[in-house]
């Protein structure tokens, strides 16, 4: 896995990295809808697991450090996935609006 990860994380850690890894599947699967769910599970995951590893404002482990830059690593897979997503979109309306104009040039009663 990672480096400096001990072998068994901490139950919430491997809970937060399955729910991230689930909201990567499921962007890839084009739901984008169990993208968004999971992302609103996962931000108070990742603020609780923060805050229970670092007690009074200590710096947290490297395994954290190391912990939260795979969490992020993930999270630029999903946004990248979701920009490509996006842009398919916009050219497919703009494919749409091209075939509108044609058909109103040809006929102009629609």
């Amino acid at each position: 896995m990672f480096a400096n990860l001990p072998d068994k994380l901490p139950v919430r850690a491997q809970n937060l990295l399955a729910l991230s890894e689930g909201m990567l599947a499921s962007a890839k699967a084009d739901d984008w809808e169990a993208v968004i769910e999971a992302d609103a599970m996962r931000r108070p995951m990742i603020d609780q697991l923060i805050a229970e590893g670092a007690p009074n404002d200590a710096p947290p482990a490297e395994w954290m450090r190391e912990f939260l830059e795979e969490l992020q690593a993930i999270n630029d897979q999903v946004v990248k996935l979701g920009e490509e997503r996006k842009a398919e979109i916009r050219s497919d309306l703009g494919e749409i609006q091209t075939g509108s104009k044609a058909v109103k040039a040809y006929d102009p009663e629609r």
